[in-house]
């Protein structure tokens, strides 16, 4: 329980130190929410610890939402309610953090945003967040976690999808 504890701490305080990032210097390149429209469906991984859940709809509306859970023994231990949004002629990922019992762990009005800061073949590198798509029904998420005064760190998570 210690461990899920220091878990959940580093996730909060890597999206606190987020909240206040300033936006990129260079100028955002452009995206379209489509290149990301093979996420939508049903995935399940591991990392944190923790076996991952997470759903993403098609985009519709310039948004693709999403929900993840992270669990232990099966039971949930946070929840996230996410949309990559169309922003411009880019895109942000966006997110905010919940604990089991549905307390927000951002202030009301406030959420992490990731902005997109460049893109590759199968890989979209967002400002703390990376996904890369590694095969037809596999892909990473890459998580940049500030330990206190320390070095950044990258966590990767590995997904693989269950359903469209």
């Amino acid at each position: 329980m210690a461990y899920l504890r220091a878990v959940m701490r580093l996730i909060a305080l890597a999206s606190l130190a987020l909240l206040g990032a300033a936006p990129p210097a260079q100028p955002q390149p452009k995206a379209s929410l489509n290149d990301l429209s093979w996420l939508a469906g049903e995935w399940t991984g591991e990392g944190f610890g923790l076996v991952l859940h997470e759903n993403y709809s098609a985009p519709t509306g310039g948004q693709m939402a999403g929900h993840f859970y992270g669990a232990k023994d099966g039971k949930p231990q946070f929840y996230e309610f996410e949309t990559i949004a169309q922003v411009g002629d880019s895109l942000a990922f966006r997110v905010k953090h919940f604990n089991p019992n549905m307390t927000g762990w951002e202030e009301k009005d406030k959420f992490v945003s990731f902005p997109l800061i460049s893109v590759e073949k199968d890989v979209w590198r967002f400002d703390g967040l990376t996904i890369r798509r590694t095969g037809p029904d596999t892909a990473e998420h890459i998580v940049t976690v500030k330990h206190g005064n320390g070095p950044a760190e990258d966590a990767v998570l590995h997904y693989r999808r269950v359903t469209r």
